[in-house]
């Protein structure tokens, strides 16, 4: 019986550590899981054909004629792979991708992580490709969704939301009453 519960329990939390990826498992096994962008923004050509996971928050999207370029702030990923603050950032990157990434959906500071191949960048292309500025080939790309209060995105304030919950202590204060921690949900 005991053996069983420790089965399971290891299967459950596989399946756990596996669900939390925005990436599909492919992509993440060929991607380079310990390679830091300071190291690729520094030599992109040293890493040049190497798979990475990269995410940030757009800053600009320019359409061309058969590919959309997005200029990326980065930031440093949560297990999730879901960009953390801008203050962490250390410094930005390019992701080429093939085919029409809509301006108005991909537009300045949403978040994005980015799977792909990082390109070489040659003097030459020192317009398109600036030496700070790693080139990305997007082979997957996901954008995260806007949250307001209008989605429905269920915001829970410190430490409950809501107008009655059983067990606080200040449960029965409800909607017009006094709640220490809604101060700025009132509707007076």
């Amino acid at each position: 019986m005991q053996a069983l519960r420790i089965l399971v329990m290891t299967g459950l939390l596989a399946l756990l550590l596996v669900s939390c990826s925005v990436m599909s498992k492919d992509i993440r096994s060929q991607a380079e899981p310990r390679l830091p962008f300071k190291a690729i923004a520094q030599e992109p050509n040293r890493y040049a054909g190497q798979t990475v996971i990269l995410g940030g928050y757009i800053l600009d999207n320019r359409l061309g004629a058969d590919e959309t370029t997005l200029t990326v702030i980065q930031s440093p990923l949560t297990r999730r792979d879901e960009p953390k603050s801008k203050d962490r950032s250390e410094g930005r990157f390019i992701v080429s991708h093939a085919g029409f990434l809509d301006p108005e959906v991909y537009a300045k500071d949403r978040k994005i992580t980015v799977a792909g191949i990082i390109a070489p960048c040659e003097v030459a292309d020192a317009p398109d490709c600036p030496a700070p500025y790693p080139r990305i080939v997007s082979t997957q790309i996901y954008l995260w969704p806007r949250y307001s209060d209008d989605d429905g995105y269920p915001y829970y304030g410190y430490p409950y939301y809501g107008y009655r919950y059983y067990g606080h202590p200040f449960y029965g204060f409800g909607r017009f009453g006094f709640h220490p921690y809604r101060y700025r949900h009132r509707h007076w």
